[in-house]
């Protein structure tokens, strides 16, 4: 060990919290972990206080692998949440703030305003930010596994599953909700239930709820009380992919359950019976396989019941919607796509429109579109349009780190300089910025490395 040059230092406002306060890791080459506080960081060193040490300890950075930190999130959320996935695989989230040719800006509350250039933007998604329950995971607490050997562990922003079994938490759901999370899975299919209005976390199996089960590219629903089969449905995506988003809106109220995948809805059932099962507020996760699944980006919202769009014809797959079977032994064509689908922005009630963005400013989004100039709240969007360019992709430096956010998401860039709290860092992708450390969960270093790279277990598993 040496002697820190003083080039910088961070003093974690959550470190002078209560000793009861959550406490950092730092991980190293050897596997070796540290429970404790980071003092100082520099390009090269990092000084780490442990209860262990009688010390602060200095230790190179090319001998450690990642930092895990407490992490908070923004105390006033905002009416919606932009997402601008880059051409590097980052994925920053934020409130849009402005659009032209060559920036795609975001106003965050971690490092205030980012520029993002145009080129090295792949994408951008927004979602309206309702009134969330729940959004996590951010740790097993509050969560009741239901095999005595609990198949389910909590790492990397995500709940992991090594065998079957199933997750569970009580007292989540309101009578009108929305439901979404991330599933990816090994294996040649998916294998999944999830049931939601239960009203027992202690097994898999409880005598209330609606049950969607996930396999290969088939789901199908059941009610847990009555035992009826309220039908099933296909999707292309739970065949193509080995991990997506689903959302699931249920209503108690109007009856109706309606499921979507990948920013596609698949199926809209109703059950007649609902006022047969009163419903209970649980909601379970539960691996029908040994192989490895993780669950993650989850996130409970009231919802005020109304579904604006319905799926696709989907006849000849035995499907059955509001409870009627199929007629066609045929499937339908899929949709042919239309010339300017990549010039178009889907609203958040399925409609969609072709323009520019020409401004943004308080929240609403200006567009000039072939029959006039829109104006509209930006959460009203679900996608954002972008002018067509060549992509690049940010260079790699020596010194870059990936910081991750709680919700699964990191940003890659070069690390400068540290602060009171602070992290200031630079890439082409937006200059240079300085943030809050409070922002991260996880701090990744030598990320370049293979050999780093396996002992992470890069590749998200």
């Amino acid at each position: 060990m040496t002697t820190p040059h003083p080039v910088c230092s961070i003093l974690l406002a959550l470190a002078a919290a209560a000793a009861a306060a959550p406490k950092s890791t730092v991980r190293f080459a050897n596997q070796d972990v540290l429970t404790g506080t980071p003092q100082s960081i520099a390009p090269d060193l990092l000084v780490w206080k442990s209860p262990l040490l009688e010390e602060a300890a200095s230790f190179h950075l090319e001998k450690v692998l990642e930092l895990s930190l407490p992490a908070t999130g923004p105390e006033q959320p905002a009416d919606h949440e932009a997402i601008v996935t880059l051409t590097n695989g980052d994925s920053i989230r934020g409130q849009l703030a402005s659009v032209d040719h060559q920036t795609v800006s975001l106003d965050t509350w971690f490092a205030g305003r980012l520029d993002f250039k145009r080129v090295m933007v792949k994408d951008v998604k927004i979602e309206e930010q309702a009134g969330f329950l729940y959004r996590g995971p951010t740790g097993i607490d509050g969560w009741v596994q239901s095999e005595e050997s609990p198949p389910w562990k909590y790492e990397r922003a995500a709940f992991r599953a090594s065998a079957a079994g199933g997750i569970a938490r009580k007292d989540l759901l309101t009578d009108e909700c929305v439901i979404s999370f991330d599933a990816a899975w090994k294996g040649d299919s998916i294998r999944m239930r999830v049931i939601l209005f239960s009203d027992d976390v202690t097994t898999d199996n409880p005598s209330a709820g609606y049950e969607l089960s996930f396999q290969r590219g088939s789901v199908h629903l059941r009610n847990a009380k009555t035992q009826s089969f309220l039908g099933s449905a296909q999707s292309q995506a739970l065949m193509e992919n080995d991990r997506v988003r689903v959302e699931i809106r249920a209503s108690m109220k109007s009856k109706r359950i309606a499921l979507t995948i990948n920013d596609r809805i698949v199926e809209v059932w109703n059950d007649p019976d609902a006022e047969k099962a009163p419903p209970g507020k649980a909601l379970h996760f539960i691996s029908g396989s040994p192989l490895p699944l993780r669950v993650s980006n989850i996130r409970v919202a009231s919802w005020d019941g109304v579904i604006d769009k319905m799926p696709d014809p989907q006849l000849g797959f035995g499907m059955m919607r509001f409870g009627l079977p199929g007629v066609s032994e045929k499937p339908a064509p899929p949709p042919v796509a239309a010339k300017d689908d990549k010039e178009r922005m889907e609203l958040a009630n399925g409609d969609t429109l072709t323009g520019e963005v020409t401004s943004i400013q308080d929240g609403n989004i200006s567009i000039k579109t072939p029959l006039g100039d829109v104006k509209l709240p930006v959460s009203r969007l679900r996608t954002l349009a972008l002018k067509p360019v060549e992509a690049e992709r940010s260079i790699r430096r020596n010194g870059d780190v990936r910081a991750w956010f709680p919700d699964g998401s990191s940003i890659v860039f070069r690390l400068d300089e540290c602060g009171d709290g602070t992290l200031t860092g630079s890439s082409q992708n937006f200059g240079s910025a300085t943030f809050n450390l409070a922002a991260f969960n996880r701090i990744e270093f030598n990320i370049y490395s293979p050999q780093y790279a396996e002992l992470r277990g890069d590749g998200e598993w």
